[in-house]
């Protein structure tokens, strides 16, 4: 299932009911103290409360004396069509009346802060029948239906007695009008309580990653991914104790170097310097203890915080795409990253977000993260962002959608356009620095063999990196590029995975070229793809579509991916250009698809 709205009312700062609109990735932004990290232990609270637990202390200070409940709901799409209650019954949502007035299964759960330790008493806000008679089916019991049967002189002729779903449609259907109404259904009770207990092995597993959590070699966040691999490499082994040690060695250091396999992507040489190692010799009645240290034999917790964290994070990630790689019923996953930048360098707080969208990308996986630093919040999609903050009451807030509250985000994070020239007659979007190489490259190539007369340099267009498309730092620079009326153009890669793969690159290309804007986006799947193989002595594999940084990695692992146009682009020649960038369209007509678009961007200056 996938979560669509958070709804908290008397919680902490909360004190109305407040909705947070979840994406595939949501970004709470925010001063400190505006009430961010209280929105994401109301999820640990509401799938967990381990973590968080909640307490009588998160009553909200401006509560009455009456008003005594937290509410926490929590609204999902994505739910199961059909509900197997047990062999002899199924049952739908929406044929018992369980979705509110949206068609979603909105859940909530309420705590009375009368008691030291609140419990939770779970319910479903649903559209539910109001009429006598026909109110209270989920409360009852198979010999309460048939007796309802009784009571409203329905035949039973033609009802499979031996299942209440089907027995309480035929009451339903008996009524003429059932009125509707919102109503919250217990589910504790009788059926209802059947119904959700099926319905909780479909709901999403939730991971907080707090801030401000210790991050020493021990830390619980390390060893229970490792605890998991251990257990997991036990279960169908119990014939064969005699091999179990190696069995599970090898299996809990397959986990380690998954992780370390994600740091590699934002650290190469940390991870190069990092070795798996048992702290000691694995006991069955103690089960297994797995470390990390650096080749020189120093553990995790005698590093820096940075280092400690970054290793911490990428444990995180590891272990929580191994969930999603399970495929199991509950393989939904939301994460949630409390301020991840913390104590991290620039460079790997990029490579943070770009993690956290391909994270989100994925079909059974949500992010939340909460930041102040403009370097990660600049790099987040405007449609990720939510701007928490206080209203003129000191009460907790959330804002979405408008140029205005983009332009508060903005002032929030300290967020600036992308730098432009002064001498710019033109601005071309892109990406990052590669596409500098790539295009300025592309264009000498193209001029020396007589496509164009000038460079995009000759004429005076600027390259403007702006991280990706419809992000933040995209739109705060179109902002001053439309303040000084200045032409301008968009390139980017498709990150297209296959030809009919539509990419948020892609619809946003294709959403410009009907405002008039000159954009294009590559056919291949990014500019490495128009790298020619003899570049590599035809040892790397380069189609169209396929991963080409990850392959030059496996021909040369000393080569970062971000590195890899600006080595091996410059050595392009004419010829080696023609032959990757060449392609057929739909009449049959041999086309060069860069050379068209270099020559359509030189002409948004006139």
């Amino acid at each position: 299932m996938r979560l669509e709205k958070l709804l908290v009312k008397n919680f902490r700062g909360y004190k109305d009911e407040t909705i947070l609109d979840i994406a595939n990735l949501t970004a709470l932004i925010g001063k400190n103290d505006a009430g961010k990290s209280t929105l994401l232990e109301a999820l640990e609270i509401f799938f967990n409360n381990k973590l968080i637990v909640c307490e009588r202390e998160d009553l909200s200070v401006s509560c009455t004396s009456s008003e005594r409940n937290i509410e926490i709901s929590c609204i999902f799409s994505g739910f199961p069509p059909v509900l197997t209650i047990d062999s002899a019954s199924e049952t739908a949502l929406d044929s018992e009346y369980l979705l509110n007035n949206e068609g979603f299964l909105q859940i909530k759960k309420t705590f009375s802060c009368t008691a030291a330790k609140p419990k939770a008493v779970t319910s479903i806000v649903c559209e539910h029948p109001t009429t006598n008679y026909y109110d209270d089916l989920l409360q009852l019991k198979q010999t309460d239906l048939k007796a309802r049967l009784d009571l409203l002189n329905i035949e039973k002729n033609g009802i499979d007695l031996r299942n209440n779903a089907l027995i309480r449609g035929a009451i339903w259907n008996h009524c003429d009008e059932l009125n509707l109404q919102e109503r919250e259904i217990n589910v504790n009770d009788a059926e209802s309580k059947k119904i959700f207990g099926v319905l909780e092995t479909y709901l999403p597993s939730f991971a907080l990653f707090q801030s401000d959590r210790s991050s020493n070699d021990s830390d619980k966040e390390i060893t229970d991914p490792m605890s998991v691999a251990v257990s997991q490499a036990l279960l169908g082994l119990e014939s064969e104790m005699n091999k179990i040690k190696e069995e599970v060695r090898r299996k809990t250091m397959e986990s380690a170097t998954r992780t370390l396999e994600k740091l590699k992507e934002m650290n190469q040489d940390l991870a190069d310097s990092l070795l798996p190692e048992f702290k000691t010799e694995p006991k069955f009645d103690s089960l297994f203890k797995l470390s990390i240290k650096s080749d020189d034999g120093i553990s995790i917790n005698k590093r820096g915080s940075g280092v400690r964290r970054l290793i911490l994070l990428n444990f995180f990630r590891a272990e929580a795409e191994r969930k999603l790689s399970e495929n199991e019923k509950q393989s939904n996953i939301i994460y949630a990253f409390e301020e991840p930048e913390t104590s991290q360098h620039p460079s790997h707080q990029r490579m943070l977000v770009e993690s956290f969208l391909k994270l989100s990308e994925k079909e059974n996986c949500q992010v939340l993260l909460t930041t102040h630093t403009p370097a990660l919040g600049e790099l987040l999609p405007l449609d990720s962002l939510r701007l928490v903050t206080k209203d003129n009451n000191k009460k907790n807030i959330i804002k979405q959608g408008l140029d205005e509250i983009y332009h508060e985000i903005a002032e929030t994070l300290g967020v600036l356009s992308a730098t432009i020239p002064n001498s710019a007659g033109g601005i071309i979007l892109v990406e990052g620095k590669s596409d500098f190489i790539f295009l300025n490259h592309l264009c000498e190539l193209l001029k020396e063999g007589g496509k164009i007369v000038s460079t995009l340099n000759e004429k005076n267009i600027a390259l403007v990196p702006v991280g990706g498309c419809d992000n933040l730092k995209l739109w705060v620079t179109l902002q001053v590029i439309d303040q000084f009326k200045l032409p301008w153009a968009v390139f980017m890669d498709s990150d297209r995975m296959n030809i009919s793969h539509i990419t948020k690159n892609i619809e946003m290309i294709n959403n410009l070229k009907e405002e008039g804007v000159s954009a294009h986006v590559t056919k291949k799947r990014e500019i490495e793809n128009y790298l020619h193989p003899d570049l590599f002595n035809g040892k790397v594999e380069i189609t169209n579509f396929n991963d080409v940084k990850k392959e030059i990695n496996i021909y040369d692992d000393t080569i970062g991916r971000g590195k890899i146009i600006d080595k091996f682009w410059p050595l392009m020649t004419y010829d080696k250009l023609k032959e990757t960038e060449e392609y057929v369209d739909e009449k049959g007509n041999t086309r060069f698809e860069l050379t068209e678009i270099v020559n359509e961007l030189l002409l948004i200056t006139g």
